[in-house]
């Protein structure tokens, strides 16, 4: 994983939490809005890679604004044999929480409702088991999941389309 902050610069108690980020525990650093330098610094690595046909669209706390300690990021395009590949490199550079869903239709709104998306891992660890879905042909683990609004927080933003043209020059 690929740090872009100094632990010893940071009140482990107050200015982040401890996460699993690809099976091993860390300290992530809060991060706060997409102006914050730690995600813009995820954002400029995530951007290197060949995305192909791809489209990228920052979604949750992050892009509402709240503190968190992870980047949300929706993946949307015909699924590929590529399409593991850049999950896996993209989970291995940090945390950032990246998921294939069909349409961006699909991740937008309020309230309950359940939605389906793809990630390239079934787990946070090998210690921990599998959660509710299931492998497929694509090289890619199938979810469904209700999703519930956290008490107090409302998604107001739309999803913010990262990897359009010039899009290095607003980081």
């Amino acid at each position: 994983m690929k740090t872009f902050w100094k632990e010893e610069n940071y009140n482990l108690e107050t200015d982040g939490a401890v996460k699993n980020v690809n099976g091993s525990f860390i300290f992530i650093p809060y991060l706060k809005g997409v102006n914050d330098l730690i995600y813009k610094s995820y954002i400029k690595e995530l951007l290197k890679f060949d995305w192909k046909h791809y489209k990228l669209y920052l979604v949750g706390g992050i892009l509402e604004g709240w503190k968190t300690t992870d980047i949300d990021i929706c993946v949307i395009g015909k699924r590929t044999k590529e399409l593991s590949d850049l999950l896996n490199k993209s989970r291995e550079l940090g945390p950032l929480d990246m998921f294939w869903v069909k349409s961006l239709k699909d991740v937008k709104g309020n309230g309950s409702r359940i939605w389906k998306f793809a990630k390239s891992h079934d787990r946070w660890s090998n210690t921990q088991s599998q959660w509710n879905g299931k492998w497929k042909k694509d090289g890619l683990f199938h979810m469904s999941k209700k999703f519930s609004i956290k008490e107090g927080r409302e998604y107001k933003k739309e999803p913010l389309l990262l990897n359009r043209k010039n899009s290095l020059s607003l980081l």
